[in-house]
């Protein structure tokens, strides 16, 4: 009995000391980004990249347009709303790319606007009413 009365002394006694040293718990970033350690960002990119199984041809895949294409594709872009501003004004208009043929229509302030797609042969269709102003 006395042998158990000591195990038990010295449990609780242990356990008095051990809850005297604990201490709260701190939350500690591991990411640099967030407050983290700097040096573990050269790790974790290490981790990432061993983790990615994307692959693409020549990086990330993005092929910058040429001159020639920027070109294009603004003179496209100018031209679709100068078709559109003179549809607004009563107009008519057709414009024909490499891509699509659009054809745009005012009949009585009501704006008529088809789209082929001329890889697919794909049709849509766009009517918008409301363009004549009330006081006119």
């Amino acid at each position: 009995m006395k042998r158990l009365m000591c195990f038990i002394s010295y449990f609780g006694l242990s356990f008095i000391l051990m809850s005297a040293n604990a201490t709260q718990l701190i939350y500690t970033p591991v990411n640099p980004n967030f407050g983290g350690n700097p040096l573990n960002g050269n790790y974790l990119m290490a981790n990432a990249s061993a983790q990615n199984d994307h692959n693409s041809r020549n990086g990330s895949g993005y092929v910058p347009p040429t001159a020639l294409e920027r070109l294009s594709s603004s003179l496209e872009s100018r031209l679709m709303t100068q078709l559109f501003n003179d549809a607004a004004n009563g107009g008519e208009g057709y414009l024909k790319t490499d891509d699509f043929e659009i054809t745009v229509i005012n009949v009585d302030g009501s704006l008529s606007v088809n789209i082929v797609d001329v890889v697919t042969g794909e049709t849509t269709a766009i009517e918008v009413g409301g363009l004549t102003d009330g006081g006119s």
